[in-house]
């Protein structure tokens, strides 16, 4: 089974405006995420109740698009300011992918591992 993976260092926020009468669906956010200089995870945010399109990975610029309903957006949001290391994984074969935190230890809390008092 094919993954792709990555941890991210970087991101990029977009909110997009359209047309009400607008026939195209556009995701209302985007979040572009970074590995260095290395754009390699775009998370697009669609109106919640509407038809998702499917993820895909983009082989010739090395790039996954991942698809989620616009009430994810504070939850993905959470997890890149407030948490590092951050990490995707995405399977080819299952057309499915996550973003994810490294290991921290309980109770950690507020604070990072890194944090010294």
């Amino acid at each position: 089974m094919k993954r792709i993976e990555s941890e991210i260092d970087q991101y990029w926020i977009h909110f997009q405006a359209q047309h009400a009468e607008s026939k195209q669906k556009y995701p209302r956010a985007l979040i572009k995420c970074y590995n260095g200089e290395n754009y390699v995870l775009q998370l697009s945010f669609y109106p919640d109740g509407t038809k998702l399109p499917e993820n895909h990975y983009d082989k010739r610029n090395k790039l996954v698009y991942l698809r989620y309903p616009l009430s994810m957006y504070v939850h993905a949001m959470d997890i890149l300011r407030n948490e590092k290391p951050v990490f995707f994984e995405y399977s080819q074969e299952l057309n499915q992918g996550f973003l994810r935190t490294g290991l921290e230890p309980v109770g950690e809390g507020e604070y990072d591992a890194d944090f010294k008092v």
